[in-house]
């Protein structure tokens, strides 16, 4: 009798037909916030290879002007000359700010980014960065 009941006992049966997956309403949520963060990914992408760009365009004028006995104009000049090498079109003069220092001069490049996300939803993104000139 006791073979008889291990064969065909209630307990088992349920626990191995139990499915198992995603509902359709899990899928939306899901669905919905894989894609708030994908179009956030998209929209801020370009910004961190822009500002990728201008760590390089700061890196070459570092090293191109170091020991050239650089003055602000011929700094302007070299980041007019890299800008168009680089293709970096949308960064404002006012962001470039040129003081001397003991050594030579001061090159600091502060702006900000935005890319509209959703209705009035912006995503910004700051760049500030400084090198050393030394003459």
């Amino acid at each position: 009798m006791e073979s008889y009941r291990k064969g065909h006992r209630m307990i088992g049966a349920p626990l191995l037909h139990r499915q198992a997956g995603i509902t359709a309403l899990g899928f939306l949520i899901l669905a919905t916030l894989c894609g708030v963060v994908g179009l956030a990914g998209l929209k801020v992408t370009p910004m961190y290879i822009k500002n990728m760009r201008m760590d390089t365009v700061l890196e070459n004028i570092q090293r191109d002007e170091s020991g050239q006995s650089p003055s602000p104009v011929s700094i302007r000049n070299a980041f007019g000359r890299q800008f168009s090498v680089n293709d970096i079109n949308d960064v404002d003069i006012e962001a470039i700010k040129i003081t001397q220092s003991k050594a030579g001069f001061t090159v600091r490049v502060q702006y900000e980014s935005r890319a509209p996300y959703v209705a009035n939803i912006y995503l910004v993104v700051a760049y500030d960065k400084q090198v050393e000139i030394r003459r």
